[in-house]
């Protein structure tokens, strides 16, 4: 004989979708070049207190996405070389998990070098589930998962080692 106690009876589910709040690590780097033309006043734009601005003006837009920040500053260190105190700290706090997203001003300040760069953030770092964001290229690794991957990526690493290595003036 066939149960007839839950005919008719369903159950209704709502969707709980669960919100993920990210730790934030906001990096912040200034080279010997971009300090000594901030002190001759001809360029504050890569300046610390304006990555500073910027990268909190994200985060306070943008609060209900994150739980907690950590700033990370590197101040008259050349992108090129991977052993900034800071960054290095940075990239422990990745590893231990303290932080899940790392969010620059571009991606200069992040690394000149873009195998550097790219093994961090298309690897290291997508790999472990950490989301990366560089504001002046829109890149969001977890909004626009295709944006780590674009062709711009290279692209503008590439255009600004040339520049900062006194190349053509892209």
């Amino acid at each position: 004989m066939a149960r007839t106690k839950n005919r008719g009876f369903q159950q209704s589910f709502s969707p709980s979708y669960a919100v993920r709040r990210w730790r934030l690590g906001a990096y912040i780097r200034l080279s010997k070049e971009d300090l000594k033309k901030a002190r001759e006043g001809k360029d504050d734009s890569n300046s610390v207190k304006n990555q500073r601005d910027l990268l909190g003006d994200f985060y306070f837009k943008h609060q209900d996405e994150f739980e907690s920040i950590t700033e990370y500053v590197d101040d008259g260190h050349t992108g090129t070389d991977a052993n900034r105190e800071d960054f290095q700290r940075l990239l422990a706090d990745v590893m231990s998990g303290k932080i899940n997203c790392v969010i620059v001003k571009d991606l200069s300040r992040f690394a000149r070098n873009y195998s550097d760069a790219g093994s961090l953030i298309d690897n290291l770092f997508v790999q472990m589930g950490v989301r990366f964001i560089s504001l002046a290229e829109n890149v969001d690794s977890y909004r626009d998962p295709d944006s780590v991957s674009s062709i711009i990526v290279p692209i503008t690493n590439v255009m600004k080692n040339t520049r900062h290595l006194g190349g053509v003036n892209c």
